[in-house]
């Protein structure tokens, strides 16, 4: 026997290294550990940002609003009136467009919301104010609406009428709109899915030559 395992043995103490305990971390795990933790909490981070940004058209933005937006891109006005806002995306995309030339345009808007089966009045208006859009809206009939407007607003610069059948089938339609517009008024009328420029002609209006 050695001397060294011979004296060891009269001591009573162990040739055997110990091993580690179960709860300590052996050698380079720590840090790695510590690098997980880190990597998770910027990966989160990085998620938490891209969440909290706000939507935006853009200039040509809005989906089926960009050809409607490629002929605003130049418009300078202070006021809009939508007729029939749709599911609501078609004014944010609009407000987006005319803000660029403006940054105090008023929103007018006729629907009858929900009380026809469309969007939620509240939610409409909530929707556009989270994109600091501070709307006026008139709820209820076209005619109704028009009224208000030539009472309480008086001209508007632009009008928004997806519904063409309100000036082509209705002759008090037509003359109400004829009477919320000036000599500069912007008339844009949806016919078979295209937006195309209208001029007033007596109880009528017209496509723009």
């Amino acid at each position: 026997m050695p001397l060294l395992k011979l004296w060891n043995s009269l001591r009573g103490q162990s040739t055997t290294t110990p091993e580690p305990t179960t709860g300590e971390p052996k050698s380079g795990q720590s840090h790695k550990a510590e690098t997980q933790v880190s990597s998770s909490s910027s990966t989160n981070r990085s998620q938490g940002a891209k969440r909290s940004g706000k939507a935006t058209f853009g200039l040509f933005g809005g989906g089926s609003h960009s050809a409607l937006c490629k002929q605003l891109r130049t418009a300078q006005v202070d006021s809009v009136l939508e007729i029939g806002v749709g599911d609501g995306s078609q004014a944010i995309a609009v407000m987006e467009t005319l803000s660029r030339q403006s940054d105090s345009v008023r929103y007018y808007a006729i629907d009858e919301f929900e009380m026809s089966g469309g969007v939620n009045l509240k939610q409409f208006h909530q929707s556009l104010r989270n994109h600091d859009i501070r709307p006026q809206l008139f709820p209820g009939s076209v005619e109704r609406g028009l009224m208000k407007i030539a009472h309480t607003i008086g001209s508007v610069d632009l009008i928004l009428l997806s519904d063409a059948s309100v000036i082509d089938d209705n002759p008090s339609g037509s003359d109400m709109v004829a009477r919320i517009s000036h000599e500069g008024t912007k008339v844009l009328v949806a016919r078979n899915e295209t937006w195309t420029v209208e001029v007033s002609t007596g109880h009528q209006f017209r496509r723009a030559a």
